[in-house]
């Protein structure tokens, strides 16, 4: 497995592109599709995955399923809040436990609601990775004053998260990689 970080309009949004045996998993495309298409040449596009549905992390989603062919998938409960934005619809809408695969990788999806009531993290407990969008970043956490979101809730899903093994290397929406045990201090 090997994946791409890249990092993508107005407020830096990072952009991971996941790749295994010639497929690949798009999270959080919000912008500059012409950035990521390069690296998807010779790929099977399998999903492109929304953390959660902020502008910043949805806005060209669907240029990139036009160009990609690959389906859409965000929790059910931030749907709306991605339509808004954009005018469509996601083509699966996501739970807590479902597996979403590129390749030979697995990926758990960990519904970690606060930052919004759909947000997730995509979890891979092979290779120890968690793709944690705006639940979880280096130092801190994401914001609980926006609407749609708590900060209870937030406190929630931050326990779960830093239930996981201390060596979980964490890759978050915005800002640099951090581990589990890093952020042990965090609550």
């Amino acid at each position: 497995m090997h994946f791409k970080t890249i990092k993508i309009g107005p407020i830096q949004t990072n952009c991971y592109i996941i790749s295994d045996n010639n497929e690949a998993l798009v999270i959080d495309p919000g912008f500059d599709i012409d950035q990521i298409l390069p690296f998807l040449e010779g790929a099977t596009v399998n999903a492109i995955v929304l953390t959660h549905g902020h502008f910043d992390h949805v806005t060209e989603a669907f240029l990139l399923q036009a160009k990609t062919k690959a389906p859409v998938l965000i929790h059910e409960k931030d749907e709306n809040m991605m339509a808004f934005t954009n005018k469509m619809k996601a083509n699966r809408l996501l739970k807590n436990g479902d597996v979403i695969t590129v390749g030979n990788e697995k990926f758990v999806v960990i519904h970690t609601p606060g930052h919004s009531s759909g947000s997730i993290c995509l979890y891979n407990e092979k290779e120890k990775l968690l793709f944690s969008g705006d639940t979880l970043f280096h130092g801190t956490y994401g914001r609980t004053d926006l609407p749609g979101s708590s900060q209870k809730e937030m406190e929630e899903s931050l326990k779960k998260l830093l239930k996981l093994p201390e060596n979980v290397k964490v890759y978050p929406g915005h800002g640099r990689e951090t581990t589990i045990g890093d952020e042990q201090g965090l609550i």
